[in-house]
């Protein structure tokens, strides 16, 4: 009895072994499913098709992975497995099973009712051959392919494929609207590089990016300046996309061609006109000014502890304009005022505006600067010496008056039309007052602006003197810069 129960169990090991055997030589799917819907034994093929491990496979239940499309098809041949008489025939039926990375592949299965609590099931995968026999399918295939071709024919855009395996990649495919944009028939290209449409101008920056993108086999879009075949040029934006076989090897490479001349032309005149526009604004704003504008909407005004203003004013103005016609006094004003235009450019100062024959400009703002007075008292020398050549070339005898000051304004735009650049506060009204009371031909500093400037340049001391709302001020002539 020892002896038999010993052989008995050697031939239950033997055959469990035959079994797993079994599972493994299999060229089909195998499982073995349990009615509470899991499966409980299954053959590393599962692992190799779909991507899952055997226990991600094991973890749900495998009405799971079934597509959505297939599942009510799917559980009513599940219930007839359960409720099958014993010793039933094997259920044959097909539907869909998730893979890992998303996808599904077609099974054709063979599944017995379940008996002694398991089910087994044998499945064959037949993704590559579902339907492929029907003429439903062939049809499909054939009307799929025609609208394909329709559609490229069709396009509005160019096509074209160039063979990546062959040396300078030739065209083997141009589609009609190839043909109407660089006027060249298929006849004349295919078996041709498309450099062609290059041209001479073949140093292009974006023939560089394409380049390196063939030589990479990458996607690529790129503008460039390309030529017809009656040598009329066109702006053409070019993408390729590389095409790779199954064995990773790039193959082929598609090109869609649109012509954007119009848009090009459009784009860049709307980049004159910008310029234009940008211009201008400068004309009127400060740069910064100008920045922020584009960015803030509403006032823009900033404190700045330290700045210095220069008001200047032509003596005598007044009576003559009075000899002059309108027009006249224009175009003397603006022999002035230019030459102080120059000046404001070259010393780097912001002009603020012009009031009738005043002129008010101001250093440290809108960018501050640590020689804010230095250059102000250089430009307003440069100032009087500018009147003498301008006093012989108009027949006309006249002087300015300047005056200065130096303090902490605000500075900014308010408002929301019509746009300046303004300063405010008492270090503003104290220079207009410098100027006001000043004298022909002279240059008037207040003590902060002395103070400022005494080591640099030299001043005459013109003592106190009575401003309106200050009371008694020391001022000082400026008179030159120091060696």
């Amino acid at each position: 009895m020892k002896l038999a129960r010993g052989e008995n169990e050697i031939g239950r090991m033997s055959s469990e072994a035959s079994i797993q055997a079994f599972f493994k030589l299999s060229p089909d799917l195998l499982c073995t499913r349990t009615p509470e819907g899991y499966f409980l034994e299954l053959n590393d093929l599962w692992t190799e098709t779909f991507g899952w491990t055997l226990e991600e496979l094991k973890s749900r239940p495998w009405m799971e992975f079934i597509h959505p499309n297939d599942f009510a098809f799917t559980d009513e041949i599940e219930r007839q497995c359960h409720a099958a008489p014993l010793n039933s025939a094997p259920f044959l039926y097909k539907n869909r099973f998730c893979a890992k990375d998303g996808s599904y592949r077609w099974l054709s299965w063979r599944v017995t009712p379940y008996e002694g609590g398991l089910s087994y099931g044998m499945a064959k995968d037949v993704t590559t051959n579902h339907w492929q026999g029907s003429g439903e399918y062939r049809t499909a295939v054939q009307e799929a392919v025609k609208l394909r071709d329709q559609a490229i024919a069709a396009s509005s855009v160019g096509i074209v494929i160039a063979d990546a395996q062959l040396p300078d990649m030739p065209l083997i495919y141009v589609n009609p609207a190839f043909e109407r944009i660089a006027g060249y028939s298929a006849a004349e290209v295919l078996g041709y590089n498309c450099r062609f449409l290059q041209g001479e101008k073949t140093d292009q920056a974006e023939l560089e990016k394409l380049r390196i993108a063939i030589k990479e086999g990458t996607h690529c879009t790129v503008t460039l300046l390309n030529y017809r075949k009656d040598g009329t040029p066109f702006w053409n934006e070019l993408t390729i996309s590389p095409i790779y076989d199954q064995n990773d090897r790039l193959t082929h490479f598609v090109g869609i061609q649109s012509d954007i001349s119009d848009r090009v032309r459009a784009e860049k005149a709307l980049r004159v006109e910008q310029r234009k526009s940008e211009k201008l604004l400068l004309n009127v704003l400060p740069q910064s000014i100008v920045e922020q504008l584009k960015k803030v909407e509403g006032s823009l005004a900033r404190q700045f502890d330290e700045a210095t203003i220069l008001f200047a004013d032509i003596v005598g103005f007044t009576p003559l304009s009075a000899q002059l016609q309108p027009l006249e006094v224009i175009v003397f004003l603006n022999q002035i005022f230019s030459r102080f235009d120059d000046l404001v450019e070259k010393y780097g100062v912001e002009k603020i505006k012009t009031i009738g024959d005043a002129y008010m400009l101001a250093g440290g703002l809108p960018v501050p600067r640590e020689d804010h007075a230095d250059a102000i008292a250089q430009i307003a020398l440069e100032m009087q010496d500018s009147i003498a050549p301008l006093q012989e070339e108009t027949q006309r005898d006249f002087q300015i008056r300047i005056g200065i000051n130096t303090g902490a304004v605000v500075a900014g735009v308010i408002g929301q039309k019509k746009f300046i650049y303004d300063l405010w506060g008492d270090a503003v009204n104290v220079a207009s007052r410098m100027e006001a009371l000043g004298e022909a031909g002279k240059i008037q500093v207040s003590q902060q602006t002395y103070d400022q400037l005494k080591d640099k340049f030299h001043f005459e001391k013109r003592g106190a003197i009575a401003v309106k709302g200050k009371g008694e001020m020391t001022t000082y002539w400026l008179l030159g810069k120091k060696e």
